[in-house]
C-alpha cells in the first residue's frame, strides 16, 4: 500500500529556546510545534511534538491490527500464524505508544 504522507520514521529533531519543537523525517521537516508560554503549556507542546512524531508508527500498528483481523476472519490460515501476526501488531502498538509518550 502506498501512502501520501512523508514516510516514517519521524522524530522530534530538536527543541529550541525560541519555543519550538521540529519534527523531521530524515532531512525533511514534517511539522513544527510552537509555544509562547512557559510551564505546563511548554510541556504540553513537547508532548504534542512526540505524538506527531509517533504518527507513522501508530498508523503502522493500526494497519497491522487490521491485517491480523482480516486473517482472523480467514480460518484457513494456521492458528500459530494468526497469533504471530497478532503479537507483532501488539508489539508495534506498544512501541508507537511508548514513542508518543516519550518513553523510548
Amino acid at each position: 500500500m502506498t501512502t501520501r504522507h512523508t514516510p516514517g520514521p519521524w522524530e522530534v529533531a530538536y527543541q529550541d529556546s525560541n519555543g519550538q519543537s521540529v519534527i523531521k523525517a530524515e532531512h525533511i521537516e514534517v511539522a513544527t510545534c510552537w509555544h509562547h508560554c512557559v510551564g505546563s503549556i511548554e510541556k504540553e507542546m513537547h508532548a504534542n511534538a512526540r505524538l506527531i512524531a509517533a504518527a507513522p508508527e501508530l498508523l503502522d500498528a493500526c494497519m497491522a491490527m487490521l491485517e491480523w483481523d482480516d486473517r482472523e476472519q480467514d480460518h484457513a490460515v494456521d492458528f500459530n500464524a494468526r497469533m504471530e501476526l497478532c503479537r507483532a501488531a501488539f508489539n508495534k502498538a506498544r512501541a508507537a505508544i511508548a514513542k508518543a509518550r516519550g518513553a523510548q
